[in-house]
């Protein structure tokens, strides 16, 4: 994105703007299971083995999503592809509270480690609205929505305290489809598009020695 006017800039700072609250938000759904975990277990007096399972299964989901998602990214655009993931999320996080059995929940816990997927949709979309030369600060501040996992740790427990930990599912749920709304209405492509790879284009490098590491550790 060479020769940037000002008013480009702004536009890809708004943009990134974008992008980390919406990674902040789906890393934040993506941990509740995990912050509740105690609460969980408790509640369906599951085994020790039955609840690191249960924290595990979102991480799975998450993990082996990034790189479906990152293709979609590339193919369909950031816009199209992170709102309807957060409205994706948004569904299992509501039906968390109504789980009425463990399996019921550890379903319900797979669906919702979709929104751990979030991390390549937003390294795509910032990527391409990143001004040359500055990439690796743009996503930087993108990577600051980690601390979504944070907040859901220790102000999702406390929020229970206040609200009940049902409330706090169906408050990231809401928040999760508003924004998700307010990202559709918000975003727009960059005006500076790569051309559109297929798939096995894009499972080329998959096969590759030399890449094959990297790349990898690059979506972890």
């Amino acid at each position: 994105m060479s020769g940037m006017t000002e008013q480009s800039v702004k536009s890809a700072r708004r943009h990134l703007a974008l992008a980390t609250i919406s990674f902040t938000l789906c890393f934040a759904a993506w941990e509740l299971i995990s912050a509740f975990a105690p609460r969980f277990r408790t509640l369906f007096a599951l085994s020790a083995m039955q609840t690191a399972l249960l924290v595990a299964v979102p991480v799975l989901l998450g993990s082996l999503a990034r790189i479906p998602m990152g293709m979609l990214t590339d193919r369909f655009g950031g816009r199209l592809v992170f709102s309807s993931l957060m409205l994706a999320a948004a569904i299992p996080a509501f039906l968390v509270p109504f789980a009425a059995s463990y399996r019921q929940l550890l379903g319900i816990g797979f669906l919702l480690g979709l929104a751990g997927s979030s991390f390549s949709v937003g390294v795509g979309y910032v990527s391409r609205w990143s001004p040359e030369g500055r990439q690796g600060s743009f996503l930087g501040v993108y990577g600051l929505g980690n601390i979504g996992q944070s907040a859901a740790v220790f102000l999702g427990p406390v929020l229970a305290s206040v609200i009940g930990w049902q409330r706090v599912y169906h408050g990231i749920a809401a928040l999760l489809a508003t924004w998700a709304l307010v990202f559709a209405l918000l975003a727009r492509k960059c005006p500076v598009q790569a051309q559109a790879k297929g798939i096995r284009a894009m499972l080329a490098v998959l096969t590759r020695d030399d890449c094959r590491g990297s790349y990898l550790f690059s979506i972890s």
